[in-house]
């Protein structure tokens, strides 16, 4: 009787603790709060339709649909917008209450734009957008990544993708990891000249000593090109900001 009187009273505590903090019942690490046209997100083998109010997790792979756009309010209130056939997996986010500890997601392909809270004096707090050419890290900013083929209308591999980080305001530090020179070697980007044959090097492992992190620190009203190289800043195309997912975040800050 004892037993299970107790094993009763651990099963309500634990749910009345629940009900107090719902952070521990739910893993919610923002929400969705405008919508225009469709989206899902994906976790596991769990598929749902997102509408505005739908609370967004970790690991949650957000999925928008074409002549769409979507916007998700974070818990620190950072905002998160991605415009139409856009796909951002959320790899991690950190609360403590209402700061954020560390938040970092990867752009599958499509455009992102994002409003980053800035972190509480002295903290070590990481706000990351991730592609596979790319990492954009920043502190308090309002940026924009986009990662599409140049037509913009279909999924294309990554090797086709057009990596641009435009900066607003704030800044933003942007590394990626490119091959080590090799005395006598041919870099991989360069291409063979019109008529040259190229030989083409069997498969090998590469090591991580055979690689290095570059950095470049874009200030606002800055933006670059990220291929095989990180380009040179210059400066922020704001016509280029004006296109329908621009025009979407302008009605929705």
């Amino acid at each position: 009787m004892k037993a299970w009187l107790k094993s009763t009273v651990g099963v309500w505590g634990w749910a009345a603790t629940a009900l107090l903090l719902p952070g521990l019942a739910l893993a919610s690490v923002g929400k969705v709060s405008a919508l225009e046209g469709t989206a899902k997100r994906t976790n596991g083998e769990e598929v749902k339709a997102l509408e505005v109010g739908s609370e967004i997790e970790v690991n949650d792979t957000i999925d928008v649909g074409p002549a769409s756009n979507l916007k998700l309010t974070l818990t620190d209130e950072s905002v998160i917008m991605l415009a139409e056939r856009s796909q951002l997996i959320i790899d991690e986010a950190t609360f403590e209450g209402q700061d954020r500890k560390g938040f970092a997601a990867r752009l599958g392909f499509g455009k992102v734009w994002a409003k980053v809270k800035k972190a509480l004096a002295g903290s070590d707090s990481k706000f990351e957008v991730q592609t596979d050419r790319a990492v954009a890290g920043v502190r308090g900013t309002i940026f924009r990544v986009d990662y599409v083929h140049d037509t913009a209308k279909a999924i294309m591999p990554a090797a086709k993708l057009r990596m641009m980080v435009r900066v607003v305001e704030g800044r933003v530090v942007v590394s990626r990891l490119v091959r080590k020179a090799v005395e006598g070697q041919t870099p991989a980007s360069q291409d063979p000249k019109p008529g040259e044959r190229k030989q083409v090097a069997a498969p090998q492992v590469v090591s991580l000593d055979e690689w290095e992190k570059k950095f470049v620190e874009l200030q606002g009203k800055q933006e670059i090109e990220v291929g095989n190289e990180l380009g040179k800043p210059g400066p922020l195309n704001t016509k280029a900001m004006k296109d329908a997912f621009g025009r979407f975040v302008d009605r929705n800050q």
